[in-house]
This record gives structure tokens, sequence and C-alpha cells, in this order.
């Protein structure tokens, strides 16, 4: 139990500052359209007919470009706060505050995506997107995060 607060005070200053970095995109939205053309790549989001995605928050990919094109597509959408059975999404599109390319994640400490994501189903793909400046070379983790299997950024995407 006594290894869990230097990862928590590590993630609290790795938050923090990823936060600062994140807020001082000036290109967001010209940025989100890049992740998103990414994504929609993907042969598992262009086969999905249900999707997790989330409603960003000052700093993130701006999703409604996303929910959109998923709309057009024909495909259900819906975010966190419709809360959702773990079992309905066949991809997830989390964001966070911080990636590594091996699929961690640091979220905003509340820890909704790391219980939701440890229920969803095998098949289901769990992506996380963000901007290159969110990526780092290590994210202290501890027994309950999950382990995404893709990261998408505006500047590349790789598999975890």
């Amino acid at each position: 139990m006594g290894d869990l607060k230097p990862a928590a005070h590590d993630k609290a200053d790795l938050r923090r500052e990823m936060r600062r970095r994140r807020l001082a995109l000036a290109d967001r939205t010209d940025r989100s359209t890049v992740i998103w053309s990414q994504v929609v790549a993907v042969p598992e989001v262009v086969a999905a007919t249900r999707i997790l995605v989330f409603s960003s928050i000052p700093g993130e990919p701006e999703t409604q470009p996303f929910i959109d094109w998923a709309k057009l597509a024909g495909k259900m959408t819906a975010v966190p706060e419709d809360e959702v059975d773990p079992a309905w999404p066949e991809v997830v599109i989390v964001p966070g505050v911080a990636f590594t390319f091996a699929g961690h994640r640091l979220g905003q400490g509340g820890g909704w995506y790391d219980r939701f994501l440890a229920d969803v189903r095998p098949d289901c793909l769990t992506i996380g997107v963000g901007f290159a400046e969110q990526i780092v070379d290590t994210i202290p983790t501890e027994a309950h995060d999950v382990t995404l299997d893709r990261v998408i950024t505006d500047a590349r995407a790789e598999t975890g």
C-alpha cells in the first residue's frame, strides 16, 4: 500500500504539467481534424456500429467533427454521460491528459475510464486520442490502470 503514494504524487505532478501544456496549444481545432482523419482510417472504427466517444473539454481534441462523421456513416455514438453499459461499444475513444505509445494513459484523476474499460468486452478496441505534446516516455501506473490498444495523435498512431 505504501507504493501507491509516490505514484499518486508523480501522477499529480505530471497531470498538472500536461494540463498546462495542453491548454497552451493554439491550433487545437485544426489539429483535432488531423487526429480524427487518422481515427476514421482505423479498420475497426470503419467496421464498428457502436462507438463510445467523449464530450471534449477545453484542451482536448474537439470531438464534434468525429461525432458528425459517425452519424453520417450510420454509426451509433454515445458519451459517458449517457451511462452506457460496457458491453455496448465496439470501439471506445478515450481522452487523456498524457499518453505513452505503449498504451498507458493518465486521465483526469477520477478513474471513470479505468473502471469502465475494465469491463468492456474482449473484442472492444480502445483508442486514446490526444495531441503530440501529450506523449511522454513513461507514466506512473497502478494495478487498476487499463492499457489502451492504440494511441493516436495529430503526429502519429501507434498500437499499444
